[in-house]
């Protein structure tokens, strides 16, 4: 503890510190803010700034590593009192300190803007681990490559841009899953997977500090086997823990679903889980909507977030996608639409079969419309083929009656429409 204290207080991570918070809170707050009030999407979003402190810090360790040797000291570090490992983990050591430091710092932020619209419950300490590993696994690559190639420019940068590239090509939750990008309720990560990714981290930490540039002191070909048999084994168990994070498969896992789920007071009903309580109102102003729509429209009693009916879900549940409402609305209206209509089959020509995808395509479009309380958001695009959304956005606007016309009309064509 002395010899790492020591370390901290002469490493020039010292100086950075600061730059590293600002990254982290930089990070947290640019990408998006939706997640602020939500548990696992805060702890998600708490976790991904791992994903830029983790190269940067490769780049340090790099530097770091390589100045024995740039310095011509070598030899002396290497006849030095303490084993060589030591003082190789000691500054692995200071660059985690450092890095998880600024890391945790992000994720009290994160937790302070979340607490009050969250309610009970707190971050998630599966997604701030994942983070950490993703950190110690960067630094334990950065270090390894100082080491071989000391260079004090062309490595650190080499080893901060190849471990971005790698991981964002490779690390990403459908892939190795070093990181994820949003944490939904339905999804956790998953403690045997973690394990495994935190196995990978550690077992290069071992490659780096027990890989030995020469072999002092070691004569004949047996007494350099016996030499490097301590890097052999970690290495093979690198090797063996990435061979397990490809295999194991995705690393967020589904949940299984509450048994009390958080629900409007309405009729109809609206549930979602009990992390994303926050919604209730704006969920329960949506029920009005619904309960108000002409009487030509029949609606379920019931609406579930995907995930809440476990292997009982419906197509039509709906996703709450990075706090859109306008998401939840369009997901209902399919479901609204299809309780309101008869089951659907194949017309008996082409040019039925589009009359009747255009009455369901402007039907779906107004019900969502309706629900939302207001047309399209701007930054929605898409929709549809051929439905002119302004147009549905005016028509909301009109008294009820013109509505329940409109409507009648859209359902008329679905319904008269003969199947082949």
């Amino acid at each position: 503890m002395r010899i790492l204290l020591m370390e901290l207080r002469r490493s020039p991570l010292r100086w950075w510190f600061p730059v590293l918070v600002a990254l982290d809170v930089a990070v947290l707050f640019g990408r998006s803010q939706w997640w602020i009030g939500v548990w696992p999407q805060a702890s998600a979003a708490a976790q991904i700034p791992a994903f830029y402190i983790g190269p940067f810090l490769a780049a340090y360790a790099a530097w770091a590593s390589g100045r024995i040797h740039r310095l011509g000291f070598e030899d002396q570090h290497t006849a030095g009192t303490r084993p060589r490992w030591q003082v190789e983990g000691t500054h692995i050591a200071a660059a985690a300190v450092y890095g998880g430091a600024a890391y945790v710092v992000g994720a009290a932020v994160a937790a302070a803007v979340s607490y009050r619209d969250a309610g009970p419950g707190f971050l998630w300490p599966s997604y701030l681990l994942l983070g950490a590993a993703l950190i110690v696994l960067c630094i334990a690559v950065g270090h390894s490559a100082g080491r071989w190639f000391p260079s004090a420019f062309a490595t650190p940068v080499i080893s901060g841009l190849v471990c971005f590239v790698v991981v964002t090509m490779n690390g990403g939750p459908s892939k190795a899953g070093l990181f994820v990008l949003s944490g939904a309720p339905a999804v956790e990560v998953n403690s045997e997977r973690l394990a495994i990714r935190w196995a990978l981290a550690l077992a290069a930490v071992a490659v780096a500090v027990l890989t030995p540039r020469s072999l002092p002191g070691y004569t004949g070909a047996r007494g350099k086997l016996i030499a490097r048999l301590p890097a052999v084994g970690s290495s093979a168990l690198a090797v063996a823990c990435l061979a397990g994070v490809i295999a194991a498969g995705p690393v967020q896992t589904a949940r299984a679903n509450p048994s009390a789920p958080a629900c409007t007071l309405t009729a109809p009903k609206i549930c979602v889980w009990p992390e994303e309580r926050m919604y209730l109102p704006r969920l329960d102003a949506m029920a009005k909507r619904i309960s108000g729509l002409p009487p030509a429209i029949k609606s379920p009693s019931v609406f579930y977030e995907e995930g809440l009916r476990g292997h009982k879900a419906q197509d039509t549940d709906f996703s709450i996608f990075e706090g859109s409402m306008w998401e939840v609305a369009d997901s209902m209206s399919i479901a609204i639409s299809r309780a309101s209509t008869p089951p659907f089959c194949q017309a008996a020509n082409s040019s039925a079969e589009d009359r009747r995808l255009m009455a369901y395509f402007e039907l779906d479009s107004w019900l969502a419309a309706r629900i939302s309380g207001a047309g399209q958001p701007s930054g929605i695009h898409g929709g549809p083929p051929g439905v002119d959304q302004r147009a549905i956005a005016r028509l909301i606007k009109q008294s009820q009656s013109a509505q329940q016309d409109w409507v009648e009309k859209r359902i008329k064509v679905i319904k008269v429409t003969r199947c082949a």
